[in-house]
């Protein structure tokens, strides 16, 4: 894919992106004020923080980060479920066992500045960070109402199961893509 003039892509691991967390932190934090969030508990950057910190050391954790130069433009990240695990909270229904056996790359944020929204970035970010993976499925948590949540649809995403991941907040849509060696491209699809 080709990414915009000056944009570039760069994969982190657990160990190196705590000089990221910041900018992280700052990006998500406005992205998630905007509706349906509207900065909601769940939402707030000291969470977000909390989880990310426990994440980064999470078996197959990795994370892409666009820059344009040396602003932080998007970010995508996730890590391996091992066999059997799924998100925590409430679950309903019970994903199909064919998706929760096996192992998953969980896909825990995809975010691109409002201004680079519309250029393919999203796209590319979502490439990036499940290009190699061997496991057979990815899967991540949705917003309902969130613009994303059709784009990931039309991207192959299917609706197995809403998720209430805390007590403080929404249920969401838990989406799942089956993940092949040969095929995980989207590039044909509309961009985030």
């Amino acid at each position: 894919m080709t990414l915009p003039p000056g944009v570039a892509l760069h994969r982190h691991t657990g160990a190196d992106i705590d000089q990221l967390l910041d900018e992280i932190a700052e990006l998500y934090e406005v992205t998630y004020a905007e509706p349906p969030y509207n900065g909601g508990s769940v939402f707030r950057r000291e969470r977000m923080l909390e989880r990310t910190d426990s994440q980064k050391e999470a078996p197959g954790f990795s994370l892409v980060a666009a820059r344009d130069g040396t602003d932080l433009i998007g970010f995508s990240f996730g890590f391996t479920f091992g066999e059997g695990r799924w998100w925590g909270g409430k679950t309903t229904p019970e994903p199909p066992s064919e998706v929760l056996a096996p192992p998953k790359f969980a896909v825990i944020e995809l975010v691109v500045a409002k201004a680079w929204r519309g250029r393919r970035l999203g796209t590319a970010l979502m490439d990036a960070v499940l290009a190699g993976r061997a496991e057979p499925y990815a899967t991540l948590l949705s917003e309902p109402d969130a613009p994303a949540r059709r784009i990931y649809e039309h991207w192959g995403w299917k609706h197995v199961a809403d998720v209430q991941p805390a007590e403080d907040a929404p249920y969401m849509h838990a989406l799942v893509l089956p993940l092949t060696l040969n095929d995980r491209s989207r590039r044909n699809h509309p961009t985030t």
